[in-house]
């Protein structure tokens, strides 16, 4: 894995990319994929839950969570999504794509250690996105050597209950769905994090895109056959603490209200 330290970029260069992204983003029409729902439509998320739906991104929660923290990780990995996406929409950009969503992750502040996006190599003749992904992020989540293996357990988790809990969540799965199914395929993401004692946060998040071109009707909780599908996929580990992500706050927050059509998060699960 690689890492980057934030600290290896000024704040001034942070902020200017920062500004850099928003007046990008400004300028980018709604694509027919942001509007199938919009934020109108959807009940305000509050934070309250264990468990959300991010453009295309599943995550998960420990009970160990403020709302305040969950917050950061829903703020800073959906700018991180729509700036990656919006740059890179193409079939293959898709390692461009990951870069930035990674880059941008880093410069909000989280300390990451991260795998090379690479073909995932499939072992048997069926398989499940679901399962694959979460595959991914427990492998992440092993590599995360320095975390305690009881943190280390609860990202684990925390990922198989969020996976669990969105099988009887339709509407949340629904938006999922269309989110992350793309003419040719798609893409999505599926992370967990939790809360330290000092208020630091640890998230492990692991980063799937197919390729087919017989799109089953949905992506997750189906049988695919191995055969029939091109499979890439990146895992990366991160920590994060307050102070660093305070710098880049405003910008992240003012383009994130600006674009809420385009960023649009659901909760869901237990309280």
């Amino acid at each position: 894995m690689t890492k980057f330290n934030v600290q290896e970029v000024s704040v001034a260069d942070r902020i200017a990319l920062f500004e850099e992204n928003n007046t990008f983003l400004a300028q980018q029409p709604i694509a027919r994929s942001f509007t199938g729902f919009s934020a109108a439509q959807l009940p305000i998320d509050k934070d309250e839950l264990n468990a959300a739906i991010m453009g295309s991104g599943i995550a998960g929660f420990d009970s160990s969570m403020s709302k305040r923290s969950k917050r950061i990780v829903k703020n800073t990995y959906m700018y991180a999504d729509l700036v990656a996406l919006l740059k890179y929409p193409a079939p293959k950009q898709r390692e461009q794509r990951y870069e930035e969503f990674m880059r941008l992750m880093k410069l909000a502040g989280w300390f990451a250690f991260s795998s090379p996006y690479n073909r995932y190599q499939a072992t048997s003749q069926k398989l499940s996105m679901d399962n694959l992904a979460l595959g991914v992020l427990h492998t992440a989540v092993t590599a995360a050597v320095s975390k305690g293996a009881a943190a280390l357990k609860v990202l684990s988790s925390v990922a198989d209950a969020t996976m669990n809990a969105l099988k009887n969540e339709p509407e949340a799965l629904k938006l999922f769905e269309r989110n992350s199914k793309k003419a040719e395929g798609g893409n999505f993401c599926m992370s967990s994090a939790l809360e330290g004692a000092d208020g630091d946060i640890t998230m492990a998040i692991a980063a799937v895109q197919y390729f087919t071109s017989a799109q089953p009707t949905k992506v997750l909780f189906v049988e695919w056959s191995s055969s029939n599908v091109e499979i890439y996929n990146g895992a990366a580990t991160m920590h994060i603490d307050e102070e660093d992500y305070l710098m880049v706050e405003p910008l992240i927050v003012k383009a994130l209200a600006e674009q809420r059509q385009k960023a649009i998060s659901y909760e869901f699960g237990a309280a």
